[in-house]
């Protein structure tokens, strides 16, 4: 598993990063993990958690808390807000992070390709320089995708963020990139362009067709989206031919994430953020 962090798309934040962490871990005392009651803000504190955990570094978790006069030795995910990526407070020893923007391409002409580098792609990467070896931290490592995944950026347009992230997640062995066709138990009910019937009839025979049967079966399947502006182009690529799957999974990232609604309709928003933390933490997936 390569180090995340000195990947490209890191390279404005990795030297920020690596000492704030190192100071962090050196004041050998308990670190508080604070985010929003959102899905990005469990997605960016699981990993996090994971590693203290697996490095025997005592933490607390504050969802929905908010820094107050007098705190130290903590570690903000600020999901509200774009800022520069990471923010290192060194008299309070307060690690912000925040979604900033980052160079992922260069374009034929010459011009940059920018995206969005989320609080949970940056929290992956402060995971790793906190247990760079641990086995829970590696489990979690195709959620290093998931802020993207989830970020409005990809109803609009392309983002080259996600393809980079994806190629090396994909490069290094962490995910596998399939149809939805070759995922055992897709989540569907939320999209009103597939009918799981169909799909599960294409699925019965995708091993006996050929390229030009595929994307034509596919094509037959998504016929009724293709008019519409959501999901965009490249959302609906990627729901239907490049599904995200890990060693274990049953379901897809994307189904996973359809599938987690439920845990926040009616409840608690603390509590349904806590409830996705601890089964990534103990599960590696939702």
């Amino acid at each position: 598993m390569r180090e995340l962090i000195s990947a490209e798309l890191f390279s404005a934040i990795e030297v920020p990063t690596r000492n704030a962490v190192a100071e962090l871990i050196d004041s050998k005392l308990p670190i508080s993990i604070l985010s929003e009651a959102n899905l990005q803000g469990a997605l960016s504190i699981a990993p996090i958690e994971a590693a203290l955990l697996e490095s025997k570094v005592h933490y607390r978790r504050r969802i929905g808390g908010t820094i107050s006069e007098g705190m130290t030795n903590c570690i903000v995910i600020d999901t509200a807000k774009e800022g520069k990526g990471v923010d290192w407070d060194s008299k309070r020893n307060i690690l912000t992070v925040t979604e900033t923007m980052s160079i992922a391409l260069s374009g034929h002409q010459g011009d940059s390709k920018v995206g969005p580098l989320t609080t949970v792609s940056i929290s992956h990467c402060i995971a790793q320089l906190i247990s760079p070896s641990g086995p829970n931290v590696r489990r979690m490592r195709p959620w290093a995708i998931s802020g993207n995944w989830i970020h409005q950026c990809m109803d609009m347009t392309y983002d080259p963020v996600y393809a980079s992230l994806k190629d090396t997640l994909r490069l290094e062995g962490s995910i596998r990139v399939v149809p939805i066709t070759e995922v055992p138990l897709p989540n569907v009910e939320s999209l009103d362009f597939i009918d799981s019937e169909n799909l599960q009839e294409i699925s019965a025979r995708w091993d006996s067709m050929g390229e030009e049967g595929r994307a034509r079966s596919i094509s037959h399947m998504c016929r009724n989206v293709l008019h519409r502006k959501i999901p965009s182009t490249s959302r609906l690529e990627e729901i239907v031919w490049n599904c995200i799957m890990a060693p274990g999974w049953k379901l897809d990232l994307a189904s996973q994430i359809r599938s987690s609604s439920s845990i926040w309709n009616g409840r608690d928003q603390r509590i349904a953020a806590s409830e996705i933390i601890d089964g990534l933490i103990r599960n590696g997936k939702l």
